[in-house]
C-alpha cells in the first residue's frame, strides 16, 4: 500500500488529503474499510474547534482511494492557509 500526504491548491480550494494506493487484489470491501477507519482516526484525532468535513471516496480506478478535509473557514467564508496546515497535520497524526 502506498500513501501520499497532500495539501493540493485546487482552485481556489485548499484541501488537505491522504491518498491511499492499494495493492491490485485488494477487495472492495478491504479498500472501503481502510478508507473508513482512516476517516474515523481523523474524525478522532480533529479538535472540537474546527470546522471541516473528513470525506471518503474510492477513485475511478478503483485501486486508489483518498481520505480529504472539506474546509469550512476559520469564522469566514474560505478556507484559510492556516486552517488548511492544521489540518494536514491532523491527517499526518491520524496515519500513525
Amino acid at each position: 500500500m502506498e500513501v501520499k500526504l497532500a495539501l493540493p491548491d485546487s482552485g481556489a480550494e485548499l484541501q488537505p488529503e491522504v491518498e491511499v494506493t492499494f495493492p491490485q487484489r485488494t477487495s472492495s470491501r478491504q479498500r472501503n474499510a481502510a478508507l473508513l477507519l482512516l476517516a474515523a482516526q481523523v474524525e478522532l484525532h480533529t479538535p472540537a474547534q474546527e470546522h471541516w468535513l473528513v470525506e471518503s471516496e474510492v477513485l475511478d480506478d478503483g485501486l486508489t482511494g483518498r481520505v480529504h478535509l472539506l474546509l469550512l473557514g476559520d469564522g469566514g467564508p474560505r478556507p484559510t492557509r492556516d486552517e488548511a496546515e492544521r489540518g494536514l497535520q491532523i491527517l499526518h497524526k491520524a496515519l500513525r
